[in-house]
């Protein structure tokens, strides 16, 4: 025996990792390999996870569980439907697949109360679902067919057989975009709106609740499982059907804060809202605002304060945030990767969600049509109605969260400024009168700073006057000296006689530079460049090559390879090799100079 309550224990800890119901009872059939007493006690343990409303640790419930036998299986008859497969559980009932025929053959879903399930509270929710269900006449919910009781007692009621996955399941495995999630939402919004008109608040809005059918091409939402439904105006049901004022009602992952608050009397139909707002949250980011495991191990106090006091994250933070393996999870369910889906998101539609989100459900969308009508807006590129939350409205929440620190904050914050307010007349006319000390100081340097300012350029000025000239005289006394003096008889200093060509006298004023400028560097580039553009005219092409190869070495190291005489120079460089057929090294140091 404790062989086999392990088994079913590990199977159904393994089952859980699974959260799409048909999905969930495939792998148990799988892993209990036909053995019918290890299958029954695996849904035992599902149906008693089921029931917890996933608050408890899967732990909490293998001592727990009571292994009553199911009698519906396949095969079974109930009335004029076959059981064929069981393909869902709840809280209180079984779903499966049936067949009826007669007076027409056909498949449908027919739900019924699990056996021991059957108190009066129970069959008074089941009732109430049964009744929900049948005021409704929408092409989104699920359309009750046929009602009963089985020989043993236990009602049952049986609805179009939806075949088809849960919307999240449905969108990424078909990778939609956001403008086609929020197509398939609407049509959810549609739903719950025709079940607000008739009067019935779902309470339980969540993916798997929300099934996504592809019939001729046409892809339609269906709104299932009224099992927590709540009537508004009337009852669903003349059986008693009271909700503890300490019970949770619905699944804590959706459950709005007045939910959790726990007390089922003080909802409307904004509690759907909120949940439409979290399939919708859920739906452009892949994650729920809070995530399972943090709310899971919290405990059920825990549980309230996040879903009551804590603002999720916008959106698009949480797509930006999300650590890298989440993110490759999410892209391959997305037609866009995270970053570009959180670009996406930024703005409008993180304004929808959230004001879908708020825990004040008077700052709420008033009803899921409001909510469908922004949306709307937005994919018709229209201003939504939703607004980022004030500044103040956020100090507002802040401080009530905080009330107790508030008035001490406050109280402290009363007594410093009577304190301060005594001393700030005096300190006003000390301050003054420092002001005007300080600025009479400040006059003063600064018309001290001007005036040296001013004799540092003057001297400056001066100094580049001075240079300028020793540079004029310098390049005066080498053309005198040097290049004009060729011109003296022949042999007397230097000279070369009366028909001397310029060519000559220049070609003669060379060897000169070489020590005639030690000191004076640029001098000695600048009439470089000048005998490197005359050899150039006098076709004199190496030697113009040699003067302007000179120049810009001597501007190089003196000026850098960025100032304008040395890009020059550079540029006679390149027309000299023109000139010598060298057009490779030409179009190099053209492009360098540019």
């Amino acid at each position: 025996m404790q062989t086999l309550e392990s088994e079913a224990a590990r199977i159904f800890l393994e089952a859980l990792e699974d959260h799409e119901p048909s999905r969930r009872n495939a792998f148990v059939r799988e892993a209990a390999s036909g053995d019918p007493r290890l299958l029954q006690r695996v849904h035992v343990l599902l149906r008693a996870h089921d029931q917890s409303n996933s608050m408890l640790q899967p732990g909490q419930l293998l001592a727990t569980a009571d292994f009553t036998e199911t009698s519906e299986r396949a095969g079974t008859m109930i009335g004029p439907y076959k059981l064929l497969e069981q393909i869902g559980e709840g809280g209180m009932g079984l779903v499966f697949v049936a067949e009826q025929s007669a007076p027409m053959r056909r498949k449908v879903a027919l739900k019924v109360i699990k056996p021991g399930m059957d108190t009066k509270q129970v069959i008074a929710r089941f009732e109430a679902e049964r009744q929900a269900l049948a005021l409704m006449n929408h092409p989104n919910i699920a359309t009750v067919l046929d009602a009963g009781t089985t020989d043993g007692g236990r009602p049952y009621f049986v609805m179009e057989l939806v075949k088809g996955a849960s919307i999240t399941g449905y969108c990424d495995e078909h990778r939609l975009g956001v403008r086609d999630r929020l197509g398939l939402f609407l049509q959810v919004c549609s739903a719950v709106q025709h079940a607000h008109q008739k009067g019935v608040i779902h309470r339980d809005l969540k993916p798997s609740n929300v099934l996504v059918t592809v019939h001729d091409a046409a892809v339609a939402v269906k709104v299932i499982d009224f099992g927590v439904a709540k009537a508004v105006g009337r009852p669903l049901t003349d059986g008693t059907l009271y909700t503890g004022l300490a019970q949770l009602v619905g699944t804590p992952l959706y459950m709005s804060p007045e939910q959790a608050g726990g007390s089922g009397l003080d909802v409307d139909t904004r509690t759907d809202v909120y949940a439409l707002g979290v399939v919708l949250y859920e739906l452009l980011t892949g994650t729920t605002p809070f995530e399972k495991e943090r709310l899971r191990s919290g405990g059920l106090d825990e549980f309230r304060r996040l879903v009551r006091e804590e603002v999720p994250a916008r959106p698009s933070e949480r797509l930006s945030t999300l650590e890298a393996a989440a993110r490759t999870t999410l892209a391959e369910g997305q037609a866009s990767d995270p970053w570009k889906r959180a670009w996406e998101l930024r703005g409008e539609l993180d304004w929808v969600a959230m004001k879908c989100l708020e825990k004040d459900r008077e700052r709420r969308y008033e009803s899921a049509a409001a909510l469908a009508a922004d949306v709307r807006r937005y994919l018709a590129d229209e201003p939504v109605e939703a607004r980022r939350p004030s500044a103040g409205y956020r100090l507002r929440k802040l401080a009530r969260r905080n009330r107790g620190q508030v008035i001490a904050a406050s109280l402290v914050l009363f007594a410093l400024v009577a304190g301060v307010a005594g001393l700030t007349v005096g300190l006003f006319e000390a301050r003054r009168q420092e002001a005007i000390a300080k600025r009479e100081l400040e006059e003063k340097e600064q018309a001290r700073q001007a005036e040296a300012e001013e004799r540092v350029k003057a001297d400056a000025a001066r100094a580049e006057a001075q240079a300028k000239e020793a540079e004029a005289n310098a390049v005066v006394k080498f053309f005198d000296e040097q290049v004009f003096a060729a011109a003296r008889p022949k042999n007397q200093d230097g000279g070369l006689g009366a028909g001397v060509t310029l060519r000559d006298a220049i070609a003669a004023s060379v060897p000169a530079l070489e020590k005639g400028f030690v000191a004076q560097p640029l001098v000695e580039a600048r009439l470089r460049n000048a005998l490197g553009t005359t050899f150039s005219h006098l076709a004199e092409h190496e030697q113009a090559r040699d003067q302007f190869e000179r120049a810009r070495a001597l501007f190089t190291r003196h000026r850098g390879p960025d100032h304008p005489d040395t890009l020059r120079s550079m540029n006679n460089l390149a027309i000299s090799y023109d000139d010598l057929n060298r057009p490779a090294d030409a179009l190099k140091l053209r492009e360098e100079t540019l």
